[in-house]
């Protein structure tokens, strides 16, 4: 899903709160929009996290800065084993020096920031499961202040599809289930 259709999701959902059938033509509503989607997205990565896998050639050094959308590095490989000798410790990558090999890190990533210049056509970092709860929670916090409608409905629909989505599987993770499903 796209920051633009997020927002027309939001129009059909506040839709329902509209004179004579109309469309709500809001300055102040559309202004808040994106940061909205902002918050919305990370509270859902936070839920649900966005684990991203790269490969990143050493340089010999020793020394090289993790990217920047890193939050939390979930495992360094090296040809598929763990790769005892890397380390990461505060945004660096941290290995023996004259190590050129490739390793493959594993983490969990911090989604974009969605400003007021993000374009309409951004797509949502996560996944197309948590992008649809995300206009239930915009258009709840488009009705927070108004006293007349209550908002409860669009952040309680938002929670409730936000506690169904599956927790990503991390890469190499082993999966229980009770059942076997």
């Amino acid at each position: 899903m796209t920051l633009g259709e997020g927002k027309r999701r939001v129009l059909m959902l506040l839709d329902e709160y509209s004179l004579d059938g109309a469309p709500l033509a809001d300055a102040d509503l559309d202004a808040r929009m994106n940061d909205l989607f902002d918050m919305a997205q990370r509270d859902v990565a936070a839920w649900q996290p966005i684990v991203r896998r790269r490969s990143l050639t050493l340089d010999g050094t020793g020394d090289a800065a993790l990217p920047a959308d890193v939050l939390r590095v979930l495992r360094i490989r090296r040809g598929g084993r763990r790769a005892a000798d890397c380390e990461a410790v505060d945004g660096r990558l941290l290995f023996r020096r004259g190590d050129c090999s490739t390793v493959t890190l594993d983490y969990i990533a911090a989604a974009q920031r969605i400003t007021p210049e993000t374009p309409d056509d951004y797509a949502f970092e996560v996944s197309a499961e948590a992008a649809n709860c995300l206009p239930f929670f915009v258009a709840a916090q488009q009705r927070v202040a108004d006293l007349v409608v209550d908002y409860g409905a669009f952040y309680n629909m938002y929670l409730q599809m936000r506690a169904l989505l599956p927790r990503a599987a991390l890469p190499g993770a082993v999966r229980q289930t009770l059942y076997g499903g």
